[in-house]
């Protein structure tokens, strides 16, 4: 006790006697750290009916949750709450794990609940983020020493830490509720004597008759599980409820299937070690009509009137028993789990809803990100898109993979890379089918996979003993991919890691556009982006359709020239008027920090002067200039939010580059077969022009100066990697999600992604767009498709390579089909000035525009253009 004691006042020396660890303090005080401290952790929970008062209330409640933080100034620990006016920081990632902290100001409350004030809780009221732009280790992690600070003269106890504001006995994971999180989740259920199994039984048909008697004494029956299903939080700030889960599963005995639920507790306790072909045991159940027939469809079981047998902790605590499976007998005729594996050959036939199985090696792994769930707007779906290959045909499986309740095994998910002799097989169960139209001809299919709240995934090191490697696809397979090295070493040469992505991809006209997607897709207006993009969550993911017309376009290499990027003028005129002036805007930013400002060249028109261009450079500058509101937590620098963006830090080439390894789970391809035992050339570049410009003035002399809102991106995380086993640790966590422990790895002594090899060596287009009330000009990133080879090529396109087509169809035309092997012949892509060229008239053209965008963290917003269709008539 004397030692937490010491250490708290080392930590905040100018607090008053009593106040700390052990003892009384004064409620009023609020002591100021003078040490800069890491933060450890940012764990999150659910509000209870209770944690809004002192001096946790909050205007408007807050917004339901509430945020612990794991702090160390490099000697202690100390736990505390984050004030809830604080919790849009952690929402965009400004506040997190690894950041470091100066200025901290705490204030004490005390839990009236607990006896002799023993319920001591620190609540973060004020703090500053600590900008380290040369890339430095924090102090405090260079000196850390995890000792935990005594909290009310008690020992540390060794059972899992619970939500200090709420009484609950969990912790949400911080970005998605349907995984579990933390150490109170049992790895193995709690231990029960050993039942006889030759009892008497009872089969799942017989259970009709008791739905209406409400009996609880049931006899046991003994099920094998054939489904399991995501995990369910429904708990709710305005309601006590310590352990609010629900976990669902499909059982089946010879006789009928049902739905087994667990609730509360029980989902702690056996939710991770239950899994698809495990026979159980289960007595003290309560029989229930079940209304979720659709869970049922493809099952293999008849269609028949489904109940519920709900499992609780208590009144009954229900009994449950894994029955291991040489004691399985055959008498019980329970149903196998089957499985239904489909080949990438065979997808094209298929149609939507079609659920099938798929295995395969994979070649893309892309970043996770964030959409908002339809039946609870407050939570969130975390996703990421797959691409693999099985052999069967030169296009891929592209799978979108949400969570199934599976963190540690989805988190191992990498691309393959053949230069250091790993592979990474995946099987993905119960997927559905989903077939994008995007011609009238209805001959342009592309057929992609879903995950269902009922799939499960398994890479390497959860194969063995599964039931689906005695399937015969299965072993097809395995066959195959002994040789799948020398016959795929083009495409596992070339695997991919992050970056901007989406499927399937959008009609390329405008025609084919507003009957296929835009009823399903409403214009936005240039005022409701600009709010949209100010709301935006990390890495949470939107789409938007609107209105406008292009002003300019900028062309920047991602080539590099003695570690920079090169930046050349190239003269362009339209129009038989050649005159050129050179404008640098000093505050439109390429968030590549290595790279130079690209200029800007602008190119008038007869009477059209520059004054307009001009003007909104200067609106640039303003514009840039503004702070935003951080709710005190702010920037140590005193610099704006945006100047603080992880894309405004120095470059850290001088450091050497620690690379970690994973051999535990990187399999070669010879390894990679045992589990299922039962007894690259680089994208072709074009000649082109480093840098290029067109803006495009429009001849309206319209007052006041439109709004303008640059790019506020960060272009590297924006481009896919190439993927080597050397960097595997820093390209998972660059592109997965923010952990809520601190790793070890200071935030800003990350590897620079400048090292990581890009997945092509061409350049992006500046979009600027100019709504059509001429209030708002915004600017995007496009990033073409120049090569057949590029992961995000599934069709070739065949247009005549202008600015407007290529914008339409995303990309170059291509004459070879997709996914060729490289010894093909290929015609290189138009240069970016032939490109610029071709844009006659672009001024006078209305567009429809669809923009992909995406927080990356803190103020950085990337905004790509997808897709952009010159009408034929306005909306």
């Amino acid at each position: 006790m004397a030692a937490g004691g010491c250490a708290f006042r080392a930590m905040f020396p100018d607090s008053p006697a009593g106040f700390g660890p052990a003892g009384f303090g004064p409620v009023g005080w609020s002591p100021v750290c003078r040490a800069e401290v890491l933060v450890l952790s940012v764990e999150r929970y659910p509000r209870d009916p209770d944690s809004g008062g002192g001096l946790l209330a909050a205007p408007g409640g807050g917004d339901g949750h509430l945020y612990d933080l794991g702090l160390s100034e490099g000697h202690c620990r100390l736990r505390a709450v984050l004030h809830p006016a604080l919790n849009p920081l952690v929402c965009n990632n400004r506040l997190r794990s690894g950041c470091q902290l100066s200025g901290v100001r705490l204030g004490l409350e005390y839990d009236e609940r607990r006896l002799g004030g023993g319920g001591k809780v620190f609540v973060l009221l004020e703090a500053q983020v600590v900008a380290r732009g040369d890339g430095a280790a924090p102090p405090a992690a260079g000196k850390l020493k995890l000792k935990r600070l005594q909290v009310g003269g008690e020992e540390p106890a060794q059972a899992p830490e619970l939500p200090l504001r709420a009484r609950r006995s969990y912790y949400l994971p911080l970005w998605d509720s349907a995984n579990y999180y933390g150490a109170t989740w049992h790895e193995q259920p709690p231990g029960h004597p050993a039942r006889r199994l030759e009892g008497s039984r009872i089969n799942l048909k017989q259970l009709e008759d008791y739905i209406w008697q409400k009996k609880k004494d049931l006899p046991p029956v003994i099920v094998r599980i054939l489904r399991k299903y995501r995990l369910y939080h429904f708990g709710r700030p305005d309601r006590y409820s310590e352990c609010p889960f629900q976990a669902k599963f499909l059982v089946a005995d010879k006789s009928w299937s049902v739905t087994v639920v667990l609730w509360n507790s029980l989902c702690m306790d056996w939710y991770k070690h239950l899994q698809p072909g495990m026979v159980l045991r289960l007595h003290n159940y309560i029989v229930k009509k079940d209304y979720a027939a659709r869970m049922r469809q493809g099952s293999g079981v008849r269609e028949e009137p489904v109940l519920e047998l709900n499992l609780n902790p208590r009144n009954p605590a229900a009994e449950m028993t894994v029955i291991n499976p040489r004691s399985v007998s055959e008498e019980w005729r329970l149903p196998a789990l089957r499985h239904c594996f489909v080949t990438r050959k065979e997808l094209s036939a298929l149609r939507s809803g079609d659920v099938r199985d798929i295995i395969g090696l994979v070649i893309f792994v892309g970043r996770q990100e964030r959409i908002r769930s339809k039946e609870r707007p407050d939570e969130f779906l975390v996703y990421r898109w797959l691409h693999l290959i099985d052999g069967t045909a030169s296009e891929p499986f592209v799978l979108k993979l949400f969570s199934t309740s599976q963190p540690e095994i989805q988190a191992q998910i990498a691309p393959c890379s053949v230069a250091d002799n790993t592979v990474t097989l995946l099987v993905c169960t119960n997927v559905t089918v989903e077939c994008q139209v995007i011609d009238p001809s209805g001959q342009t299919t592309f057929p992609y996979l879903l995950t269902t709240e009922y799939s499960q995934v398994y890479v390497n090191g959860h194969h063995q003993g599964k039931p689906y490697v005695k399937n015969r696809k299965v072993k097809e397979f395995i066959t195959w991919i002994k040789s799948a090295k020398d016959q795929e070493s083009d495409r596992l040469s070339r695997t991919l890691i992050g970056g901007s992505y989406s499927y399937p991809p959008l009609p390329s006209s405008e025609r084919d556009y507003r009957r296929e997607i835009l009823g399903r897709c409403p214009l936005t207006t240039m005022s409701e982006l600009k709010q949209l993009l100010n709301q935006l969550e990390y890495r949470e993911y939107r789409r938007v359709t609107v209105q406008g017309r292009i002003i300019s376009v900028t062309y920047q290499s991602l080539a590099k020239v003695d570690g920079e990027s090169a930046c050349d003028r190239r003269d362009v005129g339209i129009g038989g008027i050649e005159e050129f002036e050179e404008l640098f805007n000093a505050d439109q930013s390429f968030p590549d920090k290595t790279r130079n400002k690209s200029p800007v060249i602008p190119l008038t028109r007869s009477g059209s002067p520059l004054g307009k261009q001009a003007g909104l450079s200067q609106k640039r500058r303003r514009k840039g200039s503004k702070k935003r509101p951080s709710a005190r937590l702010r920037n140590d620098t005193g610099s704006s939010d945006q100047d603080h963006t992880l894309t405004q830090r120095s470059p850290t080439r001088e450091r050497a580059v620690n690379r970690a390894e994973s051999p535990v789970r990187d399999l070669s391809f010879a390894k990679a077969c045992q589990e299922f035992h039962t007894d690259s050339e680089d994208v072709e570049e074009a000649t082109m022009s480093p840098c290029s410009a067109l803006p495009i003035a429009h001849s309206t002399d319209c007052s006041p100066q439109p709004e303008h809102l640059p790019h506020r991106g960060d272009i590297s995380q924006m481009v896919a990697r190439r993927f080597h086993l050397r960097d595997k640790a820093f390209l998972l966590q660059t592109f997965g999600l923010q952990p809520s422990i601190f790793s070890g790895t200071p935030v800003d002594q990350t590897e620079d992604l400048e090292h990581c090899e890009t997945s092509c060596h061409h350049g992006y287009y500046t979009v600027t767009i100019l709504g059509l009330n001429e209030e708002l000009s915004l600017d995007s990133i496009f990033l073409p498709i120049v090569s057949s080879l590029d992961h995000r090529s599934m069709y070739p396109a065949k247009h005549s390579n202008t600015l407007v087509s290529i914008l339409a169809h995303g990309g170059a035309a291509s004459k070879e089909p997709c996914h060729i092997d490289t010894e093909s012949s290929e015609c290189s892509p138009p240069s970016p000035g032939d490109i610029l060229t071709s844009a006659t008239d672009l001024e006078e053209m209305l567009f429809i525009l669809i923009l992909d965008i995406c927080n990356q963290g803190g103020s950085s917003v990337e905004v790509v253009l997808n897709r952009a269709y010159a009408q034929h008539r306005v909306l």
